[in-house]
């Protein structure tokens, strides 16, 4: 896989997540960490994936995903991030590579509650 396709590659999947957390119920927010708000800082980059990480794992296949949102108090925490965590590695199971199988590991972080 070369750069460009690695690139496009990681915004889609992180696209797809974004997407994926968004419909969870019991997430108020993705909530960007440091680096996510220095990188945001440049015209390029889509502020939409802040508080989604990705990169790439040890072979073409495999991602390793980080999230990082907010939740509700209204809702049951441990609830609400396993089901992000299933609902982005169904994402990335849509959005992957259709010529090859796409695998990822998640890691899911509530930084705060609302």
């Amino acid at each position: 896989m070369t750069r460009n396709e690695t690139g496009a590659t990681r915004d889609r999947l992180a696209l797809a997540a974004v997407d994926a957390v968004e419909r969870v119920p019991g997430v108020a927010f993705l909530r960007p960490g440091i680096a996510d708000l220095v990188r945001a800082s440049y015209a390029s980059r889509d502020r939409r994936k802040s508080g989604i990480r990705v990169r790439p794992g040890g072979d073409a296949s495999s991602w390793h995903i980080e999230v990082q949102f907010v939740a509700r108090r209204t809702h049951r925490t441990l609830d609400v991030t396993r089901a992000v965590r299933e609902a982005v590695l169904g994402a990335v199971a849509e959005a992957g590579d259709p010529a090859r199988t796409v695998t990822a590991t998640v890691t899911v972080t509530v930084t705060g509650l609302v």
